[in-house]
């Protein structure tokens, strides 16, 4: 049996290989509901049944569809580009924009505070309000509510602060504290604080405290309402990946002025607004960028550069003000890439590699080459995820899985050893993960050889990864 089948039909929306061999044909990428047996767990694909002594060969079929496909793809002489014209720059009412009022989105906690002061914390450690000695005149319930975030670029949840409306004789002080992955498209010092009136349009608050150590940002808080965290710019674009050849245009847009003095409505200005008075693009990598004022057109090579990712940035000055604002955009070309040191040797996979999770309780990284294949099998996974390996996947566990075509297997634990489960010591770390889109995390422990039915020791394996789902 060959190992590279003949496509005779690829359909990219429902991702099915027709694969032809010698003597038998086979369709993978079946609809939903439809029974595969066989060991095809590795393969991101629902099984009922297998033997774990099979030699697996299945996932091999879809890995080199894939790749063939993905070879096809990287040889088309012309890939579509975007216009690079200028995006439009409608302003809308300069009145601020009126949005929906948020819906509860978690538990509320509550606390008694007296004319003492106290200070109120969610248990994420998202929100924290402290509020001074005689900020209020009697003991009163404090409640912080999350709720869905209908802020104009608004991070996180907005959280709702009761007794609704009620006013402090001392101003108390509200902390927001952030991730590094909720000011990818931004910075730390963009970030501002907005709260919804009755208007139901979003008010931006002046005098904002920004410790970027601790990824906090404060305000003064002289009343309860809604408040929210938001990004005052922020960059806009398609993602964080490119196929060879393709573009992609990125604009700075103001949502509040970042040197305001007083309160602002929260209006998208894609003209670059205040930030007009200076801005300068960069690109560090290869390919080309088209500024245009405040925008710019990013065309990627068409062959895979030597730096992956390539980094865009765009530096802003502002009129009568020492600030400077720095936005930066990481852009992948290609399907991604898995980075392994296993065996004594670094692999890299950057063609055959694809994130299927169209079923979340069936997800799988998977990548190699032609003559080897690489997977990591999970269930419902998170962004944020500490995973340790397992030998099956689970909520919580992952398996992972190392074999050769046609030659030595290794993976991350097995359950026939006289009734004893035999797991290795490791775990995966999803640093990043949109579902549906990409994933980005690290791996690090030791595999088993699969031939080793009692033990629990292994070559060690560690890397890093960052791909993209499967095209739906």
């Amino acid at each position: 049996m060959d190992l590279f089948p003949t496509i005779h039909k690829y359909n990219r929306t429902s991702l099915i290989l027709f694969m032809t061999y010698h003597t038998a044909s086979f369709r993978i990428g079946a609809p939903q509901g439809a029974v595969l047996h066989g060991q095809l767990s590795n393969a991101g694909c629902k099984f009922t049944q297998y033997a774990r002594k099979t030699v697996i060969t299945f996932r091999y079929f879809l890995l080199a569809g894939w790749l063939l496909l993905g070879g096809l793809n990287g040889c088309k002489p012309d890939q579509t580009e975007v216009d690079p014209s200028k995006p439009n720059t409608e302003q809308p009412n300069p009145t601020g924009e009126v949005t929906e009022v948020g819906q509860p989105d978690g538990v509320v906690i509550s606390k008694t505070i007296g004319p003492e002061g106290g200070t109120l914390s969610t248990a994420d450690g998202r929100i924290r309000l402290t509020l001074p000695a005689g900020a209020i005149d009697k003991a009163t319930t404090i409640s912080i509510q999350p709720i869905t975030n209908h802020t104009p670029n608004g991070v996180g949840q907005s959280y709702r602060f009761m007794p609704d409306g009620l006013q402090f004789k001392k101003p108390a002080t509200l902390t927001f504290h952030h991730t590094e992955s909720d000011v990818e498209d931004s910075a730390p010092s963009a970030l501002g604080v907005a709260y919804q009136r009755t208007n139901k349009i979003w008010y931006a608050v002046p005098g904002k405290q920004v410790d970027t150590q601790k990824r906090e940002v404060s305000v003064a808080m002289p009343h309860f309402s809604d408040w929210s965290l938001f990004e005052q710019f922020h960059l806009t674009g398609s993602g964080s990946f490119l196929d060879l050849g393709e573009s992609m245009t990125l604009e700075v847009v103001e949502i509040a002025p970042l040197t305001g003095n007083g309160e602002e409505p929260l209006i998208s200005k894609t003209t670059g607004g205040q930030a007009n008075d200076g801005l300068k693009w960069a690109l560090i990598g290869e390919g080309t960028l088209k500024p245009d004022k405040h925008a710019a057109t990013y065309t990627a090579p068409r062959t895979l550069p030597k730096q992956n990712p390539v980094t865009i940035s765009v530096e802003m000055t502002f009129a009568n003000s020492p600030v400077k604002l720095i936005l930066v955009r990481e852009v992948y070309i290609g399907r991604g890439y898995i980075k392994l040191n296993f065996l004594g040797q670094e692999r890299l996979y950057t063609l055959g590699v694809f994130l299927d999770d169209e079923e979340p309780e069936y997800s799988a990284i998977i990548g190699g080459t032609s003559s080897e294949m690489f997977s990591i099998n999970f269930s419902n996974g998170k962004e944020g995820s500490v995973i340790p390996f397992y030998y099956d996947r689970e909520p919580g566990k992952c398996r992972v899985n190392f074999e050769f075509n046609g030659g030595k297997q290794y993976d991350s634990g097995h359950d026939w050893c006289n009734g004893e489960d035999m797991i290795a010591n490791g775990q995966v770390v999803l640093e990043k993960y949109e579902p549906g889109k990409f994933v980005k995390g690290t791996i690090s422990g030791n595999l088993i050889d699969y031939e080793d039915e009692c033990t629990r020791s292994g070559p060690p394996i560690s890397g890093e990864f960052f791909v993209r789902a499967m095209p739906r």
